[in-house]
């Protein structure tokens, strides 16, 4: 086994996000509050694309070049063998540029059926929206969920 070699090249990388939040709590009764929260979400990550230089040359251990190979190679034969490289890097930031979309509101109610016992109920919505396909297919979505609990505080 051979190592034919390495190269790094520093990838210019940046993430942007932006978060709002807003948040609503009332106490309508003395056994019941009513609360809700509504955020969005939106986030971008691009980098360039890698340049490690030119591409590699065909590395032999029998002295051929990638034209003209040694008269003995033969492909499967150990002791000759030839090592090819690409570095073609082009659409690579394809595969790490990011962009999405969440936009999510809830809402619910806890009543104090008695003193250390309530009942809470939440639903939300919750919508993923993908800008940018990642790698194989656009992940976009939604949710819709409904909680509820029955609260023993002690």
């Amino acid at each position: 086994m051979a190592q034919a070699g390495s190269l790094c090249d520093k990838v210019d990388y940046d993430i942007k996000n932006l978060v709002a939040y807003a948040n609503f709590d009332y106490q309508l009764l003395d056994n019941l509050r009513l609360f809700a929260d509504v955020s969005y979400t939106w986030s971008k990550a691009d980098a360039d694309d890698p340049d490690f230089g030119n591409p590699w040359k065909v590395i032999t251990t029998h002295g051929g070049t990638a034209e003209d190979p040694h008269p003995s190679f033969k492909p499967g034969n150990d002791p000759w063998f030839v090592i090819t490289y690409t570095n073609d890097m082009d659409d690579m930031s394809d595969w790490y540029d990011l962009e999405y979309e969440i936009f999510e509101v809830s809402g619910g109610f806890e009543f104090n059926i008695m003193k250390n016992l309530s009942l809470k109920a939440v639903a939300t919505y919750r919508n993923f929206d993908d800008k940018e396909e990642y790698l194989y297919e656009d992940n976009d979505g939604e949710i819709y969920l409904i909680n509820a609990s029955l609260i023993w505080k002690f």
